[in-house]
Order: C-alpha cells, then sequence, then structure tokens
C-alpha cells in the first residue's frame, strides 16, 4: 500500500516507526511542521508542508481533531483520505468522495513504542474497495480489524477515555497522596496489576471491591478525612456515591 502520513505527533511518530518495518507499505512521505526537510534514516522524505507534499494514492492524517478538516481540505479530492481520530465523525472528510477511518484503540506517549501485534484498530471507509485496503493495511500490522462506524467510534473512544485518561489521572493523585504521607508509590503496583489482570476472568461490575461497596461509612469518612485536595476530595466522593447507588440498584 502506498500511502503519505501527515502528522508527527504520538501517534504520527509511532505509525512511522511502524510503517517503515514492512515493505508491503511503501510510505512516500512523512510530514511534519516542526521538522526540517530532509530524508530520514529509512529513506524516507521528510517535510514540512502541504505545499511539498506529492500526489500520491493514500494521505493518513494523524493530526489533533481541530485540524482534520482543514489538513484534508489541503489534499487532492481524488485520494483515499483516511483520519485516525477516535473522536470524530468520517464526514469531518466530505470533501473526498474516498474517505476513511483508522483508529488505533490505543495510549500513545512520547518515546514508549507500542506493539500493534493484535492490537484492537477501528476502520471505516466511504467505499467497499477502500475498506479493503484498509483491511489489509490492518493485517499487514498484524493488528486486529473491528468494524466501527461513526457512533461506535465516539462511544468506544468515550469509554477509553474512563478507563485510561481518567484512571492515570486517579494514578497521579494516589501518588501524591503517597507523597504527602512519605510513601513510595511503587507499593500500589501489584495491587494496579491485579486491578488489570482480573479482567480477564471476571466482568468489571464482579471485580468491583472496596469500602463503598461494602457500605463501609466509617472507612469513607475515615478516607475523606486524609485527602488534602479539595477537588479529590468531591471527587472520592462522588466515585464512592456512584459505586453504592451502581451496585444497589443491580441487585433490585
Amino acid at each position: 500500500m502506498k500511502l503519505t502520513l501527515i502528522g508527527a505527533g504520538n501517534l504520527g511518530k509511532q505509525l512511522y516507526r511502524e510503517f517503515v518495518k514492512h515493505p508491503s507499505i511503501e510510505l512516500t512521505q512523512w510530514l511534519s511542521r516542526s521538522a526540517s526537510t530532509c530524508i530520514t534514516a529509512e529513506g524516507i522524505e521528510l517535510i514540512n508542508a502541504t505545499q511539498k507534499l506529492r500526489l500520491t494514492a493514500c494521505y493518513l492524517i494523524a493530526v489533533n481533531d481541530e485540524s482534520i478538516a482543514s489538513v484534508s481540505s489541503q489534499l487532492p479530492t481524488d485520494a483515499l483520505v483516511i483520519h485516525t481520530s477516535g473522536g470524530t465523525e468520517i464526514e469531518a472528510l466530505s470533501r473526498h468522495k474516498r474517505r476513511g477511518v483508522f483508529y488505533p484503540i490505543q495510549s500513545f506517549s512520547p518515546e514508549r513504542k507500542i506493539n500493534f501485534s493484535g492490537l484492537p484498530i477501528g476502520i471505516e471507509a466511504s467505499e467497499k474497495n477502500d475498506l479493503k485496503h484498509l483491511e489489509l493495511l490492518v493485517k499487514t500490522l498484524n493488528a486486529k480489524t473491528v468494524y466501527l462506524d461513526s457512533k461506535q467510534r465516539k462511544a468506544i473512544h468515550l469509554a477509553a477515555v474512563l478507563v485510561n485518561n481518567f484512571t492515570n489521572h486517579l494514578f497521579t493523585q494516589a501518588a501524591q497522596v503517597c507523597r504527602q504521607n512519605e510513601l513510595p508509590f511503587d507499593l500500589l503496583k501489584p495491587l494496579i496489576h491485579e486491578t488489570i489482570n482480573k479482567l480477564d476472568e471476571l466482568s468489571p461490575y464482579e471485580a468491583q471491591t472496596g469500602p463503598a461497596l461494602r457500605n463501609d461509612t466509617e472507612t469513607l469518612k475515615a478516607h475523606s478525612k486524609i485527602i488534602q485536595n479539595k477537588e479529590l476530595k468531591s471527587i472520592y466522593s462522588l466515585l464512592s456515591q456512584t459505586i453504592m447507588t451502581h451496585h444497589s440498584n443491580e441487585k433490585l
């Protein structure tokens, strides 16, 4: 598959590293606005402006959601144009008859290499033949094809924010509590790993434990007294109430 990669953020860099590993993917150019024009160590032309783009069969856009429409408006209307966003509808590319989405359901952090093998990738396309191109691209990466329309993709993106971004923020808050009490955050890592690993055997509902589930009001009050951050105190109270209400309703 011949394509041009547009974007060099967390996802763009990961895709570049992955694409150049596969001979069947012919990466013609890589656009990074902050780069100097050159040839990369892998022999790919690195450019820094859309005006330097050459004509190619497919353009894969890996930029922030707000820039997708403006970037796509500068691309040939007869080319296959693909974005990589979970929260953006395929219609953001409505200027192009041939349009698609290639959405890796994963968190991408700087300097951390992601293994694409088995990684679920949501795909969508306006044309059947182009859907086949996306299927082939996923297969080439040894990833897992998931067919998602725009509504489903937005829903899984929301769910991903809940399990990843929100959870990581709670990790950050927990680390702060540990620092305030001269405790190493590493003490919690076995618990974190078990929290994730048991989901291979239990549903999230079945895996729930803790004082809120037990309606242990004395422990909840004690924890609230320890929390110094007002926002975290509110979050703790709201999540505890949500757990109690959710599990109470399920039993009715």
